[in-house]
């Protein structure tokens, strides 16, 4: 058997797939784990899949909370027909179908035109660690070598937080929304088909935040 993808991989964006919950899942409090097992299903998807044909995922409805970013209520993923195929014949997303917590989307064609406005999903470690699980583990630590633990100064438990939560089971991924202009270069993303934040992927998508702020202005 084969070794499971950990690494980066190239996302072809060639399609595009709207994954939405239904107005009952949204009525019933459900909207949000319709997503997240949606996201837990990209993850499986990625895992599982060649390194030159990953899915990434775009959170364009992420907006400002009264409390930090909302992930919003949609899920854009982008790849090839072929990959987001495999991915509507999961098991876990066919039973998101089967209890109408998703509608039934299909992929649509997708072209990449350098210079047009984007966005890129980029999972910050810095943010997860921030937490009062990590402090806590970090604390234990320095109790258990004699030392004295106390956050950072200037830490983001110090400053507002840009970054919306999407918990995995025991995984928190914090996700930055970073504006820019598609490029036409390849785009790189992890097995959660988030980007990095050294070279962000910017995709062909339309964040709510920056329509937002259009409208604003």
């Amino acid at each position: 058997m084969s070794a499971l993808n950990s690494g980066k991989g190239r996302c072809p964006g060639t399609a595009r797939l709207l994954i939405r919950p239904t107005r009952s899942a949204e009525e019933l409090g459900a909207g949000p784990d319709a997503l997240t097992a949606a996201v837990r299903a990209v993850h499986h998807l990625n895992r599982h899949a060649s390194p030159d044909d990953f899915v990434a995922i775009a959170l364009t409805g992420m907006r400002q909370g009264r409390d930090g970013v909302l992930p919003g209520h949609e899920l854009e993923l982008i790849g090839s027909r072929e990959a987001l195929t495999r991915f509507q014949s999961l098991e876990g997303v066919q039973l998101l179908l089967r209890r109408r917590m998703i509608g039934p989307n299909a992929p649509q064609d997708l072209t990449l035109s350098p210079g047009t406005v984007g966005a890129a999903y980029v999972r910050d470690r810095a943010a997860e660690k921030l937490n009062s699980g990590w402090a806590r583990r970090a604390a234990a630590r320095s109790e258990r070598n004699g030392l004295a633990f106390s956050p950072k100064p200037g830490s983001r438990q110090h400053r507002p937080d840009d970054t919306a939560l999407i918990r995995l089971g025991q995984t928190p991924l914090r996700v930055r929304e970073v504006i820019g202009a598609v490029t036409g270069e390849d785009l790189i993303v992890s097995t959660y088909g988030l980007s990095y934040g050294g070279a962000p992927a910017i995709l062909p998508v339309r964040p709510a935040l920056l329509e937002g702020a259009r409208d604003a202005a």
